[in-house]
């Protein structure tokens, strides 16, 4: 498992078997927290991408879980948006974590969203 910190814009290392790139995005509106989070296979190699979308607010020096959605594409690529509301005031992030399939093998990609106030 890897963790892409949040400042490289979360494009993934070709050190990847089965993922080319993946993002996480967060924005926040009129007390709407927008997310999303993008997951590239490779095209013929990827079967499958499982996503968990997990919401997460400052809390002093670590990180507190609002909510996640979890999802299943039998796809070699997925886009996954999901908003929160009514957000408060903080600094929130978003983890993506995507198990990334060929078949029944698979590897586990974790990358955060750029820290929004």
């Amino acid at each position: 498992m890897a963790a892409v910190p949040p400042d490289n814009g979360g494009i993934v290392s070709p050190c990847y078997l089965y993922t080319n790139q993946a993002y996480s995005n967060l924005s926040i509106s009129g007390g709407v927290a927008s997310c999303k989070s993008t997951v590239y296979g490779i095209s013929g190699t990827t079967t499958k991408i499982v996503v968990t979308q997990t919401l997460q607010v400052k809390d002093g020096m670590s990180w507190r879980r609002i909510t996640d959605w979890s999802e299943t594409f039998n796809s070699w690529y997925c886009s996954y948006p999901n908003s929160y509301s009514p957000i408060g005031s903080g600094t929130y992030r978003v983890k993506t974590v995507a198990k990334v399939y060929k078949g029944t093998s698979y590897e586990t990609i974790t990358v955060y969203s750029t820290e929004v106030s």
